[in-house]
Order: structure tokens, then sequence, then C-alpha cells
């Protein structure tokens, strides 16, 4: 195959996230020889197409379908463009084997096997929205803990729809004081960069019901409950006089594209109209 001169293929060694690589791939052209990983992973394809080749079988993934490779699955592949040889883009997840046995055992609540699945299957149900939130995630500062939920989401979602045998949820119960424990901690410290670790902590209970329950509590997540604080901050600030930059830093931004684009979500529209629509009330004494 003769190479794209548009290709690109990257790497993401995700900080404070050891047992997960993130790959994100635009039309790449390849041939692997048959291969074993080490680990579970998760491919979209987003554009062209996959062909898997096992044992006595072949797969062909197009564009929106995901296959799911355990670990020790032999396979082969080739990329395929318009019926023929050519290049694809796919983004791919590889999770470490013990990680998602913990998420099992965090969603049963006792020891469980690492989850199997059917590598031969098309997946056309997978969690798209929380995989493509991630990916949106990967270069952002101060994203810890949208970015470890939003894989979570994902694959709590993969091991309960997807699995073979996926395990029985445990009843988290009502922990509202956990629950409590846990809103006021972020209320708090919206500022800083919190990860899913932190309020797992601090609940003592699994990261799957944290989410799960804070959810049914207040109607929100716990990382969009930590994006509304720190966007209604940089509101007070902008009206306080505040430059957008540093509003966005002060209230636990660390980058403006992430900033302005949750400041709309939340407030409905973008930080510049609404500093131009909102006169400042008065200036912060330097």
């Amino acid at each position: 195959m003769i190479p794209n001169k548009n290709e690109k293929l990257i790497f993401h060694e995700l900080e404070g996230m050891a047992y997960a690589t993130a790959v994100e791939a635009v039309n790449i052209a390849n041939k692997f020889p048959r291969h074993v990983h080490s680990g579970y992973i998760f491919s979209l394809i987003d554009s062209g197409s996959r062909k898997i080749k096992f044992h006595s079988q072949a797969v062909e993934f197009s564009a929106g379908e995901m296959s799911i490779l355990p670990p020790g699955t032999s396979h082969s592949c080739e990329s395929f463009s318009k019926g023929t040889n050519g290049p694809h883009s796919y983004r791919s997840l590889c999770v470490e084997k013990y990680f998602l046995q913990k998420l099992a055992e965090d969603i049963c609540g006792k020891h469980y096997s690492a989850p199997a699945f059917n590598p031969h299957l098309i997946y056309r149900n997978a969690d798209i929205e929380s995989f493509n939130i991630f990916f949106k995630l990967l270069g952002t500062p101060g994203a810890s803990l949208e970015r470890q939920i939003s894989l979570n989401t994902f694959l709590y979602h993969a091991i309960q729809n997807l699995s073979t045998s996926p395990p029985v949820e445990e009843d988290g119960g009502q922990q509202n004081e956990a629950l409590a424990r846990v809103k006021s901690f972020i209320a708090e410290n919206f500022r800083n960069n919190l990860t899913l670790n932190n309020l797992s902590d601090i609940a003592c209970i699994s990261s799957f019901h944290l989410q799960k329950l804070f959810v049914k509590k207040y109607g929100i997540s716990p990382q969009e409950y930590l994006i509304h604080c720190r966007v209604r901050e940089s509101e007070h600030l902008i009206k306080m006089g505040i430059t957008l930059a540093e509003a966005a830093l002060y209230s636990g931004f660390f980058d403006q594209s992430h900033f302005s684009r949750n400041f709309k979500r939340v407030i409905g529209i973008s930080p510049g109209r609404f500093l131009s629509e909102n006169k400042p009330e008065t200036k912060l004494p330097e």
C-alpha cells in the first residue's frame, strides 16, 4: 500500500490513567500479520473499513461500527476504502485486563472474573457518546474527572450490555450522606483538577455506584456538577470585570476552548457574548 500524505497516527498516554492508552488514526492504510494484545482493544471505525481475520472467520467493520478484541485474541487485520485496499480512519481504546475486571467488580460488589466479549461480533450499540467525549477531552488540561468518568461510563456500558456474561448489579442503597459529602467537596474544590478516585474515596463507595446514585439524587452527574460550579464562578467573575481568560483560569478551566464550550452549554451563549451583554458591576482590586 502507498502511504497517504494526509495520514496521522497519535498515541495518547493518559496522565493518571496508566491502565489505558488511546489511539487516533486518520487515513491509515495498513496490513498487520497475525498477532495478539495483552489488553482489551475497543476500536471505532470513523471512515473506510477494516477487515479482521481470525482462525476461520473474517469480519469487516465499517464506519460507525466497533470491534472489541479481548486479551489474547489471535487476529490479523487490514484496511479498506471503497471496497478495495486503501486508507481508513479509526479511534481505539486499549484497556488493561485488571482494570476492566475491577469495573465489573464495582458493578456487582464482589469478586468477578474479567469480562468476556465475542470478537466476531460487529458492535453497533456501544456508548458512542461517552466514547466521543473521552476523545474530545484527551488534550484538555484540568479535565481529569470528566475524562475518567466518560471512559468509565463507556466501559460500564460495554460490560453491562455487550459482554457475554454481564455481572448482576449490586443494590447501591441510598447513600445520602456519602453523596452529600461528595457534592460539598466538589462545591469547595471545583477549581482543582479533581479525579474520580478523590470522589470515590470521599464517598467510600465504588465509582459505578457514585455516578449512578449521584445522578439519581441530584439530577446531574458529578462531572456535570463540577462544570456547573466552574461556569457559575466564571459568570460571577466576568460580571465583576475580570477578563475572560482570567475568569476561565480562576474558575478551574485550563483550556479556553473547553471553557467556551461548557460556558455556552450551561449559560446558553458564548462567554464573549455574555461579556458584551453584561456590563461589569465593579473591578476587583489589583
